[in-house]
């Protein structure tokens, strides 16, 4: 079987995947002592290995990572889009019974196969990493993931596509299609309210004239909304992860419904900031 083009990583992914690495074993530690089954979703998992953009060298993608826990999770969900990349993770996981790999879209996977019996009244609770390629993922997925009661969620709030796509300072300019994955991703288009507001200097004769909004405002109204609408009970103050030339390539956002989650993720975060 031929390899795949392995995933060419920064330097702030490979921070993300340590600190998703050291909460997955804070949480397996802490469910492993009630009477709860407890699974691990990785929606853009890639091929399991990547390639570092800073030393060149191959790197164990979350899969690999997570597989290592110890304790360990009852059952381990891995999607991904690129059939060569699921191939290689069959080729190293695909022979373990815990193990389950699709290969599809993340959404329709997520909120038909992975995400329905997971829910508090069934006992079970899961760790979801959402790590989309830009805006790639449906609210539908992250609504469903609050309202389950059961679900500590990261979620890569993909800060830069969105402005080089959707969130530009003319908004009559953006495309249709990328207006309508704003959308989804947001899951209505409350988006254009948080993000554009009309400036004070408008012309009282004229039409008014709408100012783009900045990257904290809108990471803070997505925040509430992951509390108000999806029904996560804690969100933590998001993360920032930069680029070598410091400037913000998304918004690490952690989610959930217990206040020691809250605790530990702050913790493990304030190393990083």
């Amino acid at each position: 079987m031929t390899a795949p083009a392995f995933d060419e990583i920064g330097y702030w992914s490979e921070l993300k995947l340590e600190i998703v690495e050291k909460y997955g074993a804070a949480y397996t530690s802490i469910l492993s002592k009630q009477k709860l089954k407890k699974y691990y979703i990785d929606a853009f998992s890639g091929a399991g290995i990547h390639r570092s953009k800073t030393t060149g060298k191959l790197i164990e993608g979350s899969p690999a990572r997570v597989l290592k826990v110890s304790p360990p999770f009852d059952g381990y969900y891995f999607i991904d889009l690129d059939q060569q990349k699921t191939d290689h993770l069959k080729q190293l996981f695909g022979d373990r019974q815990d193990v389950y790999i699709f290969t599809g879209d993340a959404t329709s996977h997520l909120l038909t196969d992975v995400l329905p019996p997971i829910t508090y009244e069934n006992y079970k609770r899961a760790l979801c990493l959402l790590d989309p390629y830009g805006l790639h993922l449906d609210w539908d997925v992250m609504r469903q993931a609050g309202k389950s009661r059961a679900i500590d969620m990261f979620l890569n709030f993909p800060v830069m596509d969105m402005n080089r796509n959707a969130l530009w300072r003319n908004p009559a300019a953006v495309s249709a299609d990328d207006i309508a994955r704003m959308t989804r991703f947001w899951g209505d288009d409350a988006w254009k309210q948080t993000a554009y507001a009309e400036s004070p200097q408008s012309d009282f004769f004229g039409p008014a004239e709408m100012v783009k909004q900045s990257n904290g405002a809108i990471v803070a109204a997505f925040r509430e909304r992951l509390k108000k609408v999806a029904g996560f009970q804690l969100v933590a103050e998001p993360l920032p992860m930069r680029n070598s030339n410091n400037a913000v390539v998304y918004y690490l956002f952690f989610a959930s419904q217990k206040s020691i989650a809250e605790k530990i993720i702050t913790d493990i975060f304030a190393k990083y900031r």
